[in-house]
Parts: C-alpha cells; sequence; structure tokens
C-alpha cells in the first residue's frame, strides 16, 4: 500500500471515530411518555420547571445533585435527577432542554440547556424604543 492510502484510511477512521462522538447529540425531542417508552436511550425532553414544587439542591451534601419537577409539552410531570450542581437562574427560565435517560419514575438527566427569558418581555415600549435607537444591536 502506498502512504497516501494509509494516510487516507488513517483520516476516514478517525473521521468515524469522531463523529460516534456526536451521535448522543443527534436526538429526537422526546415527551416523558416517549421517553419512558425508549427507557435506557438517550432522549432530549423539552420541559418547563415547575415552581409548585422545591428545588432540592444542597451544596454541603453533595453538590453534584439537583432534584426537582418539570413538565413538558403534554402537560406530564416527572421527576428529574440532575447530576450537577443547580444551574444558575434556572427558576427564571422559560424552558429546559433535558437531556439524559428515563428511568423508574424519574428522568436522570446529564445536561440542560436553560432557555432565558427575553429581556423585553415585560416591557414593549422599552423593546421598541430600543429597537428605534438602533441600541437594540450593540453588545
Amino acid at each position: 500500500m502506498k502512504k497516501i492510502h494509509i494516510a487516507l484510511l488513517l483520516l476516514a477512521v478517525a473521521g468515524i471515530v469522531g463523529m460516534s462522538f456526536f451521535v448522543k447529540d443527534l436526538t429526537t425531542q422526546e415527551t416523558f411518555s416517549t421517553a419512558k417508552e425508549k427507557s435506557g436511550k438517550y432522549v432530549v425532553v423539552k420541559t418547563k420547571l415547575d415552581n409548585s414544587v422545591a428545588i432540592e439542591y444542597d451544596a454541603v451534601k453533595n453538590p453534584n445533585l439537583t432534584v426537582f419537577y418539570a413538565v413538558d409539552a403534554k402537560g406530564q410531570r416527572s421527576k428529574v435527577v440532575y447530576t450537577e450542581a443547580k444551574i444558575k437562574d434556572m427558576e427564571r427560565s422559560e424552558g429546559l432542554d433535558l437531556n439524559g435517560y428515563m428511568r423508574d419514575g424519574y428522568f436522570e438527566c446529564n445536561k440542560i440547556q436553560a432557555k432565558c427569558p427575553s429581556k423585553y418581555k415585560d416591557d414593549p415600549a422599552q423593546a421598541k424604543k430600543n429597537l428605534a435607537s438602533g441600541s437594540a444591536n450593540q453588545y
């Protein structure tokens, strides 16, 4: 075999191995009920935090455990066990994308993407004013 063939073969193998790391991120969005049907498979569930139940987080006892309840798009509520520290401003977020696995009676989450609230949601007059002055595009 020529050196170029070996190099191309190694490059192809490296590409396949590299892509395998991203397979988990190529999941479809589920609800808690469909995630339950796919028990043991990595899924993403779009939810909102259930504010009627307090978030359980104790940085002294276990800084890598956060327990809370979330409601999915169909209104189904589930306990969520997040295996990391509580994310900042979780209570203020408009939505949470939970990545993980459905277990017996709860959703085991290892990654959360919080949807930030719009800074103009509460004051549409200020939003119009900022757009008119052009300051909305300044960061």
